[in-house]
């Protein structure tokens, strides 16, 4: 059951997700820019152990490709860039729908 919450809300989930996937195609280069291809996600998503990837910027503002890894441990399978951006990886904690 969904509810409605108050507009002054900081809940991120104050209203409903929008898919990223089969969205049309990003309006300006800007937006382009922090979309990954659904090719290249499919690939990282069959990695073992990753179960998230997404793009976000650091603290320079420079994009980096996200590596969500629940397992933990060793990461140098992992991939060191993405697309020509580096990876950040995150993670110890499954993913879970709430």
């Amino acid at each position: 059951m969904v509810t409605s919450l108050p507009p002054e809300s900081l809940d991120f989930l104050a209203s409903q997700p929008v898919p990223v996937i089969g969205q049309p195609a990003p309006s300006s280069p800007e937006a382009a820019a922090d979309c990954l291809p659904k090719a290249v996600i499919d690939k990282l998503m069959l990695i073992p152990g990753v179960d998230g990837v997404w793009i976000e910027r650091d603290a320079s503002g420079r994009r980096v490709v996200v590596l969500h890894y629940t397992p933990g441990g060793a990461t140098t399978h992992l991939p060191g860039s993405v697309e020509g951006l580096p990876t950040r990886i995150v993670g110890g904690e499954p993913i879970r729908a709430q």
